[in-house]
Formats: structure tokens, sequence, C-alpha cells
């Protein structure tokens, strides 16, 4: 039969697996999701803007374009929702303490 202080410290010992899961696996999504996307979106932005030399847009007008902006809309609705997701992971490990 377990004692009570063998019982409190598996729960803390459980505790603590689970907050380095949590920060696990909020940095790889950071280090291989978030810097990914952020690299995108600043390609895209970059397409998306106008020459400097003749002010003329970097992709012609027409449908390659707009495939463009939208891909760079899309990029960002992605990442607010990556960090709703990293916030979640935040408040999931606070309240395990």
């Amino acid at each position: 039969m377990k004692t009570e202080s063998k019982l409190l410290q598996e729960k803390w010992d459980a505790i603590d697996i689970a907050s380095k899961t949590f920060w696990e696996v909020r940095s790889d999504l950071f280090d291989n999701v978030a810097l990914a996307l952020s690299r995108i979106e600043g390609k895209l932005t970059f397409l998306n803007s106008e020459d400097t030399l003749n002010g003329k847009p970097r992709i012609a007008d027409g449908f390659a374009q707009g495939v463009s902006k939208d891909l760079q809309t899309e990029v960002n609705q992605t990442r607010k929702e990556l960090d709703k997701i990293f916030v979640k992971l935040t408040e999931g490990r606070d309240r395990l303490f």
C-alpha cells in the first residue's frame, strides 16, 4: 500500500512531466511552425509589395497576384490561430500549479 507522501510525490512527478511536455510542445511549435510561418509571411509581403525601382507590383496583375495575396492572408490567419494555441498551452501549464 502506498503512503500518503509517496502518492503526493507521484502527483508532483506527474505535474512536472506534464509541465515539461507543455513546454516542449510550445517550443517545438515555435521553432518548427511559428518561425517558418513568419519567414513565409515576410517573403509574401515582399512579393506583394511594389518594386522600388519602377513602382510596379513585383507580381504582375492577375491571377498570380490574387493567389499570392490570398496566401499571405491565410498565413497571417494561421499565425494568429497558432498564437491562440500558445496562450492555451501556457494557461494549461499554469493551471497545473
